[in-house]
């Protein structure tokens, strides 16, 4: 094998490789940005659950007794 082939060879595994790194780093960013948006969802959840919970909490409050 002359130099010549051998550095074509070289260029090109490093083409391909490059080629899937750039792949591969464009999903684990969309991967990245789907857990972002789902913490957020799950914060949103956990706000409104709390908000539900209070209301349910003065809903069902029992009624004081006025002391004679």
């Amino acid at each position: 094998m002359e130099w010549v082939q051998a550095l074509t060879v070289i260029a090109s595994l490093t083409a391909v490789i490059g080629i899937v790194a750039n792949l591969l780093n464009k999903r684990i960013e969309d991967t990245n940005r789907r857990i972002d948006d789902l913490k957020d969802d799950i914060r949103e959840l956990r706000q409104e659950i709390r908000e539900i919970r209070q209301l349910l909490y003065k809903v069902f409050e029992a009624p004081h007794k006025e002391e004679k």
